[in-house]
């Protein structure tokens, strides 16, 4: 009795300091930089817009709909700014508790298979993975999707290895997480898995097998998606069909048509950058041999791989549902004793860090990226971790890695959340001008970009509610600021020149945040 209390014990605080990880490496000031890139601010906008008028069905734009993405996200920020207030945390809110749903059903899938040690390192290692703790602090469809295909990934593990009548309930149970992942993400949900397990069941010549995983349990996934899927063609019609399944499923597959192109090898170094510092842990994994469920994980993750490198458009997130089965393949690794191969990925990785220190140390500059804090000190961290891993691979055991990762990944989480992001929030968000407009003009008075980045056109859809107008030539902006009245606009320095040679136009520069300049045009007098 005694020794089953220690255990439920142990049990209970392992998970306790799985769910502070989690708040560490997911919550922690989960708001202190701006909404960035150009897709952050458009989706908070669109779960503002669904917040504050109660149609959840369509998504809108200023009124307009934006029919690119399915809702779950959405959903989830409403419920964000519910909790939170209208906040980059409330918008950020569903990505961070997929990230915590996910690590817990890893540990649930390495339990159950292996031990509890085991489990825990599992899902340690996904949660502390760059690409992983990178995307639970944005607002993005990508993590609600990878949390919902790892429940998915949990819920089928646990029903192939059971018999019925548990198995039937287990698969039920995966079927329903397919459903809404479709509503995270799209059609993908369903291609993903099924492809993976197609191709382990063929891999193993078991494709009779199928029958076995109750694909009546599609009529639930259908359930749990249809819903939406009708309802917002109802309301939208054809154009509804044709942007999001043509569109932004198709032709965002089959073309370049949105961009995004890159060469087909694209996802391997975008891989080992989603799953660092643990992808080298794949050179001992790959000289062991593997169990059934060991070959079923390889697939999950080498699938989104394969099948996203033939993409017209290729995203690092598109990816990121790779990371859990990784990280439960190299989570075993970390209480092997020390082999051959595991001091060649211990030294491999001691490389890559001392490469990372050296390129943005010393040519930042060249690669054209400011990380905003002192070469010299990203050397001497990364210089320093490299050293402690040669002394790993050459004397210790993996388990001393492992400990070296999660102390560095959680020390870098801490250290960019309190001292580094604030300094990105003046050169890479449009956050600070929210407040400095409010100085400046009316909450009505329009406000204008000239020549925008995509980033500062959609940052200013969230931190200016009223609105902007965007002009992309001097032609454009000449005339009309010549005729009057006077019109604010903000502009990158580099752009400061030509606007100010607009003839018959006089400038006054009223406010300057990071590289971007705040301007008074007026019919010259």
């Amino acid at each position: 009795m005694r020794r089953l209390q220690l255990h439920n014990y142990a049990e209970a605080m392992l998970l306790i300091g799985l769910a502070a990880a989690c708040y560490i490496l997911f919550f922690h000031r989960l708001g202190q930089m701006g909404l960035i890139g150009p897709d952050e601010p458009r989706y908070a906008t669109v779960a503002r817009e669904m917040y504050l008028t109660g149609d959840y069905v369509t998504p809108r734009i200023h009124g307009v709909p934006w029919l690119e993405k399915p809702p779950l996200m959405y959903w989830g920020a409403a419920l964000g700014y519910a909790l939170f207030g209208v906040s980059e945390w409330g918008a950020r809110f569903p990505s961070a508790l997929g990230a915590t749903i996910a690590v817990f059903a890893v540990y649930a899938i390495a339990r159950r298979l292996w031990s509890r040690a085991t489990a825990a390192f599992a899902a340690l290692t996904m949660a502390s993975s760059v690409g992983f703790f990178a995307y639970a602090r944005a607002a993005s469809m990508d993590m609600p999707l990878t949390a919902c295909l790892t429940v998915a990934l949990m819920f089928f593990l646990n029903g192939y290895t059971s018999a019925e009548p548990a198995r039937r309930w287990w698969m039920y149970g995966f079927y329903a997480m397919l459903g809404l992942g479709s509503l995270a993400k799209g059609p993908v949900a369903f291609v993903l898995p099924a492809s993976s397990i197609l191709a382990f069941l063929a891999a193993g010549k078991k494709l009779k097998e199928w029958r076995s995983l109750r694909p009546e349990g599609l009529l639930i996934a259908l359930a749990v998606a249809a819903p939406w899927y009708v309802a917002c063609a109802w309301s939208n019609g054809y154009e509804f069909i044709d942007t999001f399944f043509v569109n932004h499923n198709i032709l965002r597959y089959v073309s370049t048509v949105h961009g995004h192109s890159r060469p087909i090898y694209f996802y391997l170094p975008v891989f080992l950058l989603l799953s660092f510092p643990w992808t080298f842990l794949l050179i001992p994994v790959f000289s062991r041999r593997w169990t059934p469920v060991e070959r079923l994980l390889a697939w999950w993750w080498v699938i989104p791989v394969a099948v996203f490198s033939f993409s017209g458009s290729k995203l690092t997130g598109y990816i990121l549902p790779a990371v859990p089965a990784v990280a439960l393949m190299c989570a075993q690794e970390l209480w092997r004793p020390s082999s051959r191969t595991f001091k060649i990925a211990a030294f491999f990785e001691a490389g890559t860090l001392a490469f990372i220190g050296v390129a943005f140390g010393f040519f930042g500059s060249t690669l054209n990226i400011d990380p905003h804090v002192n070469g010299l000190l990203i050397v001497g961290v990364t210089g320093t971790l490299a050293a402690m891993l040669v002394v790993t691979a050459i004397w210790l055991t993996p388990i001393v890695l492992g400990g070296i990762n999660l102390t560095a990944m959680t020390l870098l989480v801490l250290a960019a959340t309190n001292l580094v992001l604030a300094r990105f929030d003046r050169t890479e968000t449009m956050r600070p001008w929210g407040n400095a407009l409010d100085a400046i003009v009316t909450p009505t008075e329009p406000v204008c970009l000239y020549k925008p980045q995509r980033w500062m056109e959609y940052g200013m859809l969230f931190y200016r509610e009223s609105g902007t107008r965007t002009f992309n030539s001097a032609e454009e902006l000449g005339p009309l600021a010549a005729r009057g009245p006077q019109m604010l606009c903000i502009t990158e320095d580099a752009s400061l020149d030509e606007v100010n040679h607009l003839p018959n136009v006089d400038i006054e520069i009223v406010q300057t945040i990071g590289n971007q300049i705040a301007f008074v045009a007026r019919p010259s007098r």
